[in-house]
């Protein structure tokens, strides 16, 4: 086990806060972390003291006070309700990056585009790269009748600078103007070696974006970011004041792509849906690796990713007859487009994906009227929530 690994198990929950914990102030907003080491706080793990780092910190006073004007403070009781209505989400949703190679305009039920590919700065100005639903559509080759979903995933550059610009240029007000049917908020950053106001500000910086898309008109499922039994806490609560919300996003493309922190998540997200009493959607990034296991645990789901669309980039065509590596080689000729490749990996995709959760759903459940009342004991993870 490398240093990282030992670090991230140390302040892994272990079960009992630290005893330093509960004489934070923010400790009823935080919830306090669960170390190896259970005399030692947030701070005295993770904070060098000196406020000489890039971190959301009281030692760094004067930037710290400007860090709480820009979100209102580290309280999260000033937030305005959030609402959903129901939508259809397929179990597989494609990513789509441009329209480069394809002469044709892809036309499927519904896709996912990267928000920061929608919206750019541009001559020092955040704007959309269309006005209307229309022009987006075409602007990213997909056919008029496409429904679409922002996923606001991504690394900390591009969500740094939606944070920048967004309420000056009103960046909701231009998506919402774009017929989105859903949006992944962005995913700002919680990590474990850092004080826990850094995790708290990433929060509501999250919750501010959340706030100003509803407002807007778009419907946003909360990205469920959480490294603590605090923070999943936190969700329980924000969930259960906000009853209509039943889509919530989680993304396993970093940390939760790891088979045992993924199956945490996934515990732990199924352990808010029983405690709320109600049935959550989870909307997946990059977790089709957790196929069978979102199968067992919820009754509808949807997995997002870009598989299909980078291997038809890379001259790959989809075929289970393949083995266990299903993208065999093909090829293209000069200026030929990429459009019957990537329609047939699409639906070839996104129907094994279907057949997987199909095939653990038949094993895992049994019905006794509407409800669901067990699931698969052969993997012991499923056992245990976060």
């Amino acid at each position: 086990m490398n240093d990282y690994a030992k670090l991230r198990s140390e302040l892994r929950g272990h079960g009992i806060v630290s005893a330093s914990c509960p004489g934070c102030g923010l400790f009823d907003v935080c919830g306090g972390i669960q170390p190896e080491r259970a005399l030692l706080n947030c701070f005295d793990l993770a904070c060098c003291g000196t406020g000489k780092c890039d971190r959301v910190c009281p030692y760094k006073q004067a930037d710290f006070m400007k860090r709480l004007e820009e979100v209102r403070g580290l309280r999260f009781d000033d937030l305005k309700p959030v609402s959903q209505t129901p939508i259809e989400l397929p179990q597989y949703l494609p990513v789509v990056y441009h329209r480069y190679r394809r002469h044709d305009l892809f036309d499927y039920p519904m896709v996912a585009l990267d928000t920061y590919r929608v919206i750019r700065l541009n001559q020092q100005k955040y704007q959309t790269v269309a006005s209307n639903p229309l022009d987006l559509r075409s602007t990213f080759g997909l056919a008029p009748g496409v429904r679409v979903i922002l996923r606001g995933t991504a690394r900390d550059p591009f969500l740094e600078r939606y944070w920048q610009y967004s309420q000056r240029d009103e960046a909701a007000r231009q998506l919402a103007a774009l017929g989105i049917s859903l949006a992944i908020p962005p995913n700002f950053s919680h990590f474990l070696r850092v004080p826990r106001t850094d995790n708290l500000f990433n929060r509501k910086r999250q919750l501010i974006c959340i706030e100003e898309m509803n407002g807007a008109g778009l419907m946003v499922a909360p990205h469920l970011s959480a490294v603590t039994h605090g923070d999943w806490d936190f969700w329980f609560q924000y969930l259960r004041d906000n009853p209509s919300i039943q889509y919530v996003s989680k993304e396993f493309q970093t940390g939760n792509k790891n088979r045992t922190q993924g199956q945490l998540a996934i515990n732990a997200i199924a352990s808010l849906q029983d405690a709320l009493g109600r049935s959550l959607h989870p909307v997946i990034i990059g977790g089709t690796q957790f196929a069978e296991l979102f199968a067992t645990r919820f009754r509808t789901f949807t997995l997002i990713d870009a598989e299909p669309f980078a291997k038809t980039h890379h001259r790959r065509r989809f075929d289970l007859g393949a083995g266990k590596r299903p993208w065999r080689e093909t090829w293209t000729l000069i200026d030929q487009g990429l459009d019957q490749n990537f329609k047939a990996n699409v639906a070839d995709y996104a129907s094994s994906i279907e057949r997987r959760c199909s095939i653990q759903k038949s094993v895992s459940f049994r019905r006794q009227g509407d409800l669901f009342l067990g699931s698969t004991p052969t993997d012991p993870a499923l056992a245990h929530a976060v």
